[in-house]
């Protein structure tokens, strides 16, 4: 939440689209707004305490599902992301906020291309759900 308000609060006349937190992309911040159900062209000052409010449980609690990978072979691996310092190797949870889970390539984790990347993300997956189980 903090760094939202932030972005809210420092970037008023800019739009939502436009500015969003590091470790995003444009195409996916783009996305996110459209699935709370904001609209691209408003103002970061313009969302208001609700608008933020839809921002964070969106980035809080939303579920992608993965439908497929590209035909092209265009699949590559991201450098960088969450330092494997940052987490718990047992169970993935982050060390810095507790009950924040990281899995697939948001870690700092490189792989050859063909399939590596695509199983240690399965398979961090497992681990993370694991951890919910009763």
């Amino acid at each position: 939440m903090r760094i939202i308000t932030e972005i809210a609060e420092q970037k008023q006349k800019k739009l939502v689209s436009s500015v969003w937190p590091e470790r995003f992309n444009n195409r996916m911040w783009c996305y996110l707004i459209d699935a709370c159900g904001l609209r691209q062209d408003m103002r970061w000052g313009e969302l208001g305490k609700m608008g933020l409010n839809k921002l964070v449980a969106l980035l809080t609690n939303h579920t992608l599902n993965i439908v497929g990978k590209n035909k092209y072979k265009e699949e590559f691996v991201t450098c960088g992301g969450v330092a494997l310092s940052n987490v718990n190797p047992s169970t993935l949870e982050s060390k810095k906020h507790p009950h924040l889970y990281f899995a697939g390539e948001i870690l700092d984790v490189d792989a050859i291309t063909g399939g590596f990347n695509l199983q240690a993300a399965w398979t961090m997956g497992y681990v993370v759900a694991e951890q919910f189980k009763p």
